[in-house]
């Protein structure tokens, strides 16, 4: 049998796929090289801070995944930390050189002095929830907040605790495929780039129909460097959420309903507001429904028709029914881990705005909270002033989307992750992709959003909270 070459088969697939491989591939060397930029300049992450009243020191060592915590106050006096080296650091107030492993100074004026240990452990600073660090560095630089919990549930199952804030269909398949693989990381992480890949190209077609091939390629660029666009390439749900939602969008579009249905039924078992896709898609049936309708001339014609779409939309009461068998089998438990463990509240998504702009008149925001804010901000004007440039079902999924996750209220942290959530909202790169024709607007779209996803991506590495 003849061999068929990668070329051949590279030139065999779509314009959709090769532009979706391509697009992936760049933004992949791209953090690949960027990663290790990271670890070559911030060996360490180093942290001053006060938690709690107590002031400490927070020390990783990115190439070992080791964390240590210290009090940073030596007989009486505050000190603050840098580093100096991968294996020392200094204080500024005296300029004595400490070894960070032991939390002795070996040099300077506070020669054999050693920091206290702190109230907190390496485990409340750096969170990995029981789970061991993988490696390398380069790959372990990603393992971070969520990635840590779906790897816990991927090894133990859920326990008490946030697990529950959690939703199954995620860390059951790298569970799966980490038995091929030998690692459940390694195999979250293909599973993210792998969705990713599929939802570029379901976004691309979409695109290309609803507007051109142009706009349609700048959506899928201006998806990829959104700020918080890495998020799609490691243990996080985004990519795979995303790879579904289009599926789902994608069957609906050609009546395949139970195909659709069951798309949006894994969608529903990956995230709480996978649910909300019912919305649209059954949208989706009535309005063909209708069109249907008004073709047939028959009297007795019409009701038969009406039975068999209401019977297509059986199916998607599957979709609820997967959400509250996930609630009822963890007893409703994501009520009190919203309460007790993330210390958030349900309110009106207004509420979360007010509570984020009163922050910001206080003084009290930090820059994620202010780009959060503003993220949310612009995501809405540009879903009101261009709604009717998109069809209705993509209108409601946008809103829907959006909406959603203002429902919930953290106590420290109005808006919190919405720069993350709306990375799913794909109608809105659409709509940039068309706005982007402007030279002006495309290129100020491609130089904030990829100096804030470097600078975004580097904090995330050093364990710093953007989304």
């Amino acid at each position: 049998m003849k061999s068929i070459s990668p070329f051949t088969l590279w030139a065999r697939l779509s314009i959709g796929w090769q532009f979706a491989i391509e697009a992936y591939l760049g933004f992949r060397i791209l953090y690949f090289v960027w990663g290790a930029v990271i670890l070559t300049i911030f060996p360490l992450a180093i942290h001053n801070g006060i938690l709690f009243g107590e002031p400490y020191i927070s020390i990783f060592d990115l190439s070992t995944s080791q964390g240590y915590v210290y009090s940073s106050v030596v007989d009486g006096r505050l000190l603050e930390f840098q580093a100096v080296n991968p294996i020392m650091v200094t204080d500024l107030q005296t300029r004595s050189l400490w070894d960070f492993r032991t939390g002795t100074s070996i040099v300077g004026d506070l020669k054999g002095k050693h920091l206290a240990e702190s109230k907190f452990t390496a485990e409340d600073v750096f969170p990995y929830e029981g789970v061991s660090a993988v490696s390398p560095s380069l790959i372990s630089i990603w393992q971070r907040f969520d990635a840590n919990w779906y790897l816990r549930i991927s090894n133990t199952g859920y326990s008490i605790g946030g697990s529950t804030a959690f939703f199954p269909l995620y860390p059951f398949l790298m569970c799966l495929f980490g038995k091929l693989l030998g690692s459940d990381f390694w195999a979250g992480l293909l599973l993210s780039n792998l969705a990713l890949i599929g939802a570029l190209y379901l976004l691309y077609q979409i695109a290309a129909t609803l507007f051109d091939v142009q706009s349609a390629r700048r959506a899928v660029l201006y998806l990829l460097i959104f700020p918080s666009a890495f998020f799609l390439i490691t243990v996080y749900t985004e990519s795979l959420f995303l790879f579904l939602s289009l599926m789902s969008f994608y069957y609906a579009h050609r009546s395949r309903w139970e195909l659709a249905a069951i798309f949006g039924v894994l969608s529903a078992l990956t995230r709480l507001q996978g649910v909300l896709l019912i919305v649209p898609l059954a949208f989706m049936l009535w309005e063909q429904m209708q069109a249907r309708k008004a073709q047939v001339s028959s009297f007795m014609a019409k009701p038969l028709n009406s039975m068999r779409y209401l019977l297509h939309g059986i199916p998607f009461l599957a979709m609820p029914l997967s959400t509250l068998s996930f609630l009822v089998s963890t007893n409703l438990s994501l009520i009190g881990t919203y309460q007790d463990e993330l210390h958030a509240k349900f309110v009106l998504p207004w509420n979360n705005i007010f509570a984020s702009l009163s922050l910001l008149a206080t003084g009290r925001s930090s820059f994620i909270d202010i780009f959060n804010l503003i993220v949310t901000l612009g995501f809405g004007a540009i879903m009101c002033v261009f709604w009717k440039k998109l069809s209705l079902e993509y209108t409601l999924y946008s809103i829907i989307m959006f909406l959603a996750p203002m429902f919930r209220m953290t106590t420290t942290q109005p808006l919190v992750s919405m720069s993350r959530y709306m990375l799913v909202v794909f109608p809105v790169f659409i709509l940039w992709g068309v706005l982007g024709k402007n030279p002006w607007l495309n290129r100020a779209i491609v130089y904030l959003s990829l100096l804030l996803q470097l600078y975004l991506s580097a904090q995330f590495f050093l364990w710093g909270w953007v989304a």
